[in-house]
């Protein structure tokens, strides 16, 4: 029969191999992702400018009253990393990722004009929503397999790589250019900062966001049941 000293030290035994086991379960994924089916991942972003709405497992611009409407998400200090997401342009033709965000008025941004068919690149600053530099190349040909069109209303694929001063852009996984970051316009190169999605007087659609590099404290997630939960707590925009 157990003594009650034995089956205290079994119920301890117990325990710690179940916390050791769950923990096994978890892998810290350093990235974020959204994918926009619940209206409440809105509450992780902070909307800079424009009429932003989460609807039909999408984040929406729905005005295209502004420009340069943008919402940031994540930390000042991220420096090296990938942003991806899938875009539909709704009306119009402007839409892209922001990344290296320092402040609202203040980031890069990558984005396509499916008329003439080049991609956009440019450097804002200043403190209103439209100035902005031109780093080089400001604008490079998109160029895709036959048939693999960016059309209003048809999702495209966009990822942007930036580590150090180095920079690759992607659509639908496939390289569209590279350059080195370097100062334009007189401004400094950003080195790090948020990350975003962004329309120019359009109604766009972005979905499955992703943003993951070694700087990010991601999410953990539990890999039987595809749970996500908060891993590091994310510094509260000002």
């Amino acid at each position: 029969m157990l003594q009650k000293k034995d089956l205290l030290r079994l119920i301890t035994y117990s325990l710690a191999f179940f916390c050791v086991f769950m923990f096994s379960q978890i892998t810290w994924s350093g990235e974020w992702t959204f994918d926009f089916e619940d209206a409440n991942q809105a509450k992780e972003w902070k909307v800079a400018n424009g009429t932003w709405k989460v609807q039909k497992g999408a984040y929406s611009e729905i005005s295209a009253a502004e420009k340069a409407a943008h919402v940031l998400f994540g930390e000042d200090d991220w420096a090296d990393y990938t942003v991806e997401a899938k875009i539909r342009v709704d009306s119009n033709k402007w839409a892209g990722l922001v990344f290296r965000a320092i402040s609202e008025y203040e980031y890069y941004v990558l984005y396509q004009e499916p008329t003439p068919g080049v991609t956009a690149f440019f450097q804002h600053h200043g403190n209103v929503w439209d100035k902005r530099a031109r780093p080089a190349p400001n604008k490079t040909p998109i160029k895709l397999k036959k048939g693999d069109n960016i059309e209003v209303g048809e999702w495209y694929h966009l990822k942007v790589v930036v580590e150090g001063d180095d920079l690759k852009w992607f659509i639908n996984d496939q390289q569209q250019g590279e350059t080195k970051l370097k100062p334009a316009g007189g401004l400094d190169v950003y080195d790090k900062g948020k990350v975003g999605i962004w329309a120019w007087e359009t109604k766009a659609s972005f979905d499955d966001f992703k943003v993951y590099g070694p700087d990010i404290e991601g999410q953990a997630v539990e890999p039987q049941n595809k749970l996500t939960v908060a891993w590091g707590k994310l510094k509260k925009f000002h």
